[in-house]
């Protein structure tokens, strides 16, 4: 047994080398794996990718308590985040008892640390307090960049470790915290949202999900950089592909095809779709086709049958594969609101369907109403209904959402997977670069104070 000799040992020392051995020695090539249409709408989807650029240590810090699986570290729902730093370190604040295990090692160079306290407002304190004992070595903290994944605690956490660690910050506002019905979508969200007016101008560097929320913190602060995340979009395949169906021929007498997709339960709005294309229904020669099953098709088959429509709605519950779907049929109606639905809405764009849809904060960042698709308030039927009637009756304006649709898919999503995740590392990395433009201004007016003294 090796011999130690204590008066000159450093402790943290020792342990900031043994992170770095631990590092060295399990790191393993990863291959990139690539994720089928259908896998993508039932399974995780994550891009394991192999870093060429592995120097960057990051503590991501967030109030979200999803991120607590161990079985996918995703920032972004797409890409694994160990492939894309030399070490990832992940603090999720939460509300509760403190856990028994705080710690805990995901992956090679992935760390997941949870951080609790009895009130939401107080886990920034137990955050700080962790992340010292744990990251703080002799030769200083750790992580060589810090980001908040909201601005509220996280944020509160990540501008306080930042000043005592002298370390380059970064903000994500991923959340819509300017919506009305915020401050009802969970306690403590009003205090949240006025954490904000001190939060978000702390940090010079600010990333968001779409670029509606750019635009509202434009308006609200000062950032000298503020940009919308990198998006991938991992269908863009569907564009080239040839896999249709003749639906005429499988659905005699039927011409013409609306399509629904969906899980066909409680939430569903395939009642409202219902609703809306009841009197375009009423020609024998068009259909819908619900490609979806549930615990509720049975009510939906009802309602099919009471509004007399029952024979033009096709219930598909066996399709193996929505892309021929996608491919042949002639409008596709999206009234869900849900995560399921804002993918679909994406991938009937690639696959080339005109698109009517329910409006969301994402569908709003894509889409522009009457150019590329046709948006409606959720749950308003008529709009849905007149909607339907004007792409049955303008062949023109159906091609013209399909062009529009596609340059969508082409021009504002990445589709190659090593892209995309440089593209992410690099908008993630420029903080370091915008606080040195901080720290410069900062001393060159100290200068000029001083000559003018």
């Amino acid at each position: 047994m090796s011999k130690r000799d204590l008066s000159n040992y450093d402790a943290s020392t020792h342990a900031a080398a043994e992170l770095t051995n631990l590092i060295r020695k399990d790191r393993s090539k990863k291959e990139v794996r690539t994720v089928s249409v259908q896998k993508a709408m039932a399974g995780r989807r994550l891009l394991k990718i192999e870093s060429d650029r592995n120097v960057t240590r990051v503590l991501f810090v967030s109030h979200n308590t999803e991120l607590l699986n161990p079985d996918q570290q995703s920032l972004d729902g797409y890409l694994d985040v160990s492939g894309l730093f030399a070490e990832v370190h992940i603090l999720i604040l939460r509300e509760g008892i403190k856990p028994k295990q705080p710690v805990l090692r995901v992956s090679p160079n992935v760390w997941m640390y949870t951080a609790a306290a009895n009130l939401w407002w107080q886990t920034p304190a137990a955050g700080i307090e962790l992340m010292q004992n744990q990251l703080e070595f002799a030769a200083g903290f750790r992580p060589d960049l810090i980001i908040s994944l909201d601005p509220f605690e996280s944020a509160l956490t990540v501008i306080k470790l930042g000043k005592m660690y002298q370390k380059p910050t970064q903000l994500h506002v991923v959340e819509n915290y300017f919506d009305p019905k915020f401050d009802e979508s969970e306690p403590g969200n009003f205090w949240r949202r006025q954490l904000t007016r001190f939060t978000v101008e702390k940090f010079a560097s600010v990333r968001t999900r779409t670029e509606t929320l750019e635009k509202n913190l434009h308006k609200q602060f000062k950032i000298s950089n503020l940009e919308t995340l990198p998006r991938f979009q991992d269908y863009e395949a569907l564009i080239s592909k040839e896999e249709k169906i003749d639906l005429k021929a499988k659905f005699k007498p039927h011409i013409f095809f609306m399509l629904y997709i969906g899980r066909l339960d409680e939430d569903s709005s395939l009642d409202q779709v219902l609703d809306a294309a009841r009197f375009a229904l009423q020609n024998p020669r068009m259909a819908l086709i619900v490609l979806g099953n549930g615990s509720a098709r049975s009510d939906f088959e009802r309602r099919a049958k009471t509004l007399g429509i029952e024979a033009q709605v096709i219930f598909e519950s066996k399709a193996e594969d929505i892309l021929p779907y996608l491919k042949s049929a002639n409008l596709l109606i999206v009234s869900d609101t849900d995560k399921l639905s804002e993918e679909m809405v994406l991938r009937g764009a690639a696959a080339g369907i005109p698109l009517i849809m329910s409006e969301t904060e994402k569908r709003l960042d894509v889409f522009t109403d009457g150019e590329s698709a046709f948006l409606c308030e959720a749950g308003d039927v008529q709009n849905f209904s007149n909607r339907i009637n004007d792409l049955l009756n303008d062949l023109d304006l159906r091609k013209q959402f399909v062009e529009a649709g596609q340059s969508i898919i082409r021009e504002h999503f990445h589709s190659d997977p090593k892209e995309y995740q440089e593209a992410y590392r690099n908008s993630i990395e420029q903080a370091f670069f915008v606080d040195e433009d901080v720290s410069e201004g900062s001393e060159s007016v100290k200068k000029s104070d001083k000559k003018l003294d």
